[in-house]
């Protein structure tokens, strides 16, 4: 599956490709930049990898973030 680069959302959940070494191969956004933060859902694991690699290893989206952050209210 191909994503858009800039189709990427904090929230979002997906499948990976290779497994984490826990077993688990669902993964929660959490930061989005030149590197993609991502939470094993199994173990809660944090990592970061590069955005292409990302893009590259996703297999599939189990879940979709919100569209638009929520705005500041200040």
């Amino acid at each position: 599956m191909t994503i858009e680069p800039t189709d990427i959302r904090l929230g979002d959940v997906v499948h990976m490709r290779k497994p984490h070494p826990c077993g688990g191969a669902q993964w929660r956004v959490v930061r989005l930049g030149t590197d993609i933060g991502l939470v094993c859902l199994t173990c809660e694991r944090k990592v970061l990898i590069p955005r292409g690699k990302f893009i590259k290893q996703v297999k599939s989206f189990i879940e979709r973030g919100p569209k638009t952050p929520p705005l500041p209210t200040w």
